[in-house]
């Protein structure tokens, strides 16, 4: 059984590191600082432990949004992170959300949609792109491209 529950909250630094803040009873404090999504459900816990003490304790973790993304954005996976299995003819897609535990909801023209953490996506110029594939994404999205 879960006692209470603890929300934290993460805010991007100028250098896109994530911090950590955990909402006290005495305020709030500071429960790390992380360059990788996949830290923050870790570093959640350890801080609401570090503040509560231990015991079960639900943990909520909201995520701002990343200042550096914005819908309608066109953007493509970081390299280390393609599935070798898909072969799109390209790998742009747009930026059409966000999700308030950090993801990043993209969607491909060939594809379809995918979440990503925002550190894993690559901002792209549409001019650099190709038309061509651009107009194929805005009709997929019916978002416009900035």
């Amino acid at each position: 059984m879960v006692s209470s529950s603890v929300t934290v909250h993460v805010h991007f630094n100028a250098d896109r590191s994530m911090r950590l803040v955990v909402a006290g009873p005495h305020g709030p404090l500071d429960a790390g600082v992380t360059r990788r999504s996949a830290d923050l459900g870790r570093l959640a816990r350890e801080g609401v432990a570090a503040e509560y003490g231990p015991g079960p304790m639900e943990v909520d973790v909201l995520v701002d949004r990343p200042p550096w993304l914005e819908e309608g954005m066109i953007v493509r996976p970081d390299a280390s992170v393609v599935d070798p299995t898909e072969q799109p003819t390209h790998p742009f897609a747009q930026v059409v959300g966000f999700l308030p535990v950090g993801g990043v909801l993209v969607v491909h023209p060939e594809s379809g949609a995918a979440v990503y953490p925002p550190e894993e996506l690559v901002v792209c110029d549409p001019g650099s792109v190709g038309s061509g594939i651009v107009e194929a994404i805005v009709r997929r999205t019916g978002f416009a491209a900035p």
